[in-house]
């Protein structure tokens, strides 16, 4: 029997003489089998092709797993042009409302919803396509259903005024939930959420997202959501208690419900959401030791608006960044207060190169390592792993007359300007050692 190897030693030719092959057995546990045979010169010719089951691009814009066409067919997925070359087809799965999937790049997908026809709640289920899958990473690659309760300008204190303070950010009219059995479940969501994706762990019990709409709304809803599976000890995983995960040197981030296309800020053009505990880490890149953020807009600084907008000022009557026992101070203020808040271990005002001690929360209408500076500047930390902490308590506090001062609420002051409830989009990047 002669054996001859090539194509990178995925496609194996053998020899057989005077022997006739009457049963094929073919293991496929993680990997593509393809088989032929034919008769040549009295001898069979037998073919057997094996490749891994890895991702691919289909020619229908989705991921997929690359399968023969057999098992693409047997799984109900769409084989979406070629892989391992030729030998087997992209496979590309989209499940829709009600359904599930065990899948590795699963899509689900509504270009349009109507409140009519389609499911409410729409539900997709994702299971584990093994037992040791750990993760799941959820990507919003497109996603718009109805905003938060965002601002509503009041010339006196009314009992709408005071509502409208306690339900900003809220997610009133949608809701986006994602399921996280025997484990805690990752923030509610809704508004445009475009970019944005979640690391869950993935459950034995399955996951779910459930997006439950308010059919008597009539704005516009439409998603594509990849759900992609990784196994126990792969290096692309974060920690268990980051739902997102940066990697690389450098770029940029957003609180959700940022809607990136809005690039002219106002009172009302962004409202974070309330509720919301988490945290973003960013991989330390080999040779780095520090990591610095800015504001991403900081092109309106004339109009009192950037890209950073969380809780309130402190202690002056201005738009100004705040640090540690400023953040959400009391009416009094004097204490701290359970307001809104970003935390980041040990941030500091200027790039130096070693680690000194620094604050550890961050507010204020300004982004700066510095108590009351009224334009924003780069802060740093040395301190690892890098992370940056949500910290959004479930109301807001606003000003409802023009002369409220900015140390009591969040704030939409008249007089000042001003808003403590937009959010962040932050860019950021790594220094060398």
């Amino acid at each position: 029997m002669e054996m001859y190897w090539c194509m990178s030693g995925l496609f194996l030719l053998t020899l057989l003489s005077d022997h006739v092959v009457t049963h094929v057995s073919a293991e496929n546990i993680e990997g593509g089998n393809s088989t032929s045979s034919s008769a040549r010169g009295g001898k069979l010719v037998f073919n057997v092709v094996r490749f891994p089951n890895s991702a691919c691009s289909g020619t229908n814009s989705l991921n997929g797993t690359c399968y023969t066409a057999s098992e693409c067919s047997s799984k109900s997925g769409t084989a979406a042009g070629s892989c391992a070359s030729g030998f087997g087809v992209c496979c590309t799965f989209s499940i829709s409302c009600g359904t599930s999937s065990s899948e590795n790049n699963t899509y689900a997908i509504i270009s349009t919803y109507s409140t009519s026809t389609d499911s409410d709640p729409c539900i997709y289920t994702f299971c584990r396509r093994n037992a040791n899958i750990c993760k799941l990473r959820i990507d919003f690659e497109s996603f718009t259903t109805a905003p938060p309760q965002g601002y509503v300008a009041e010339a006196t204190a009314t009992a709408t005024a005071f509502s409208n303070s306690f339900r900003l950010g809220q997610c009133v009219n949608d809701v986006v939930k994602i399921t996280n059995p025997g484990g805690p479940s990752p923030p509610t969501i809704c508004g445009v959420n475009t970019g944005q994706h979640m690391w869950v762990p993935a459950s034995s019990a399955c996951n779910q997202i459930n997006i439950d709409v308010d059919t008597g709304k009539t704005t516009p809803r439409s998603w594509t959501i990849s759900v992609k599976q990784f196994e126990c000890g792969s290096t692309s995983m974060p920690q268990d208690d980051c739902l997102q995960y940066h990697t690389g040197t450098s770029g940029q981030f957003y609180s959700f419900a940022w809607d990136k296309s809005v690039t002219t800020l106002t009172t009302t053009s962004h409202t974070h959401l309330a509720r919301q505990y988490y945290d973003i880490c960013f991989r330390r890149e080999r040779g780095y030791c520090s990591l610095c953020f800015t504001p991403y807009i900081t092109s309106a600084i004339a109009a009192t608006y950037t890209s950073f907008g969380v809780s309130t000022s402190g202690d002056a009557a201005a738009s100004q960044s705040a640090l540690s026992t400023l953040c959400g101070k009391s009416a009094a203020g004097t204490t701290e207060a359970n307001q809104d808040y970003i935390e980041v271990v040990n941030l500091q005002a200027t790039i130096g190169t070693t680690n000194t001690a620094g604050a550890n929360k961050i507010c204020g209408q300004k982004f700066a390592g510095a108590d009351g500076a009224t334009v924003p500047a780069t802060a740093c930390t040395w301190s690892s792993p890098f992370r940056w902490g949500v910290r959004f308590s479930d109301s807001e506090g606003l000003a409802i007359t023009a002369t409220a001062t900015p140390a009591n609420n969040e704030y939409e002051n008249e007089g000042v300007g001003g808003n403590g409830y937009m959010g962040f989009y932050m860019d950021w990047w790594q220094n060398t050692c």
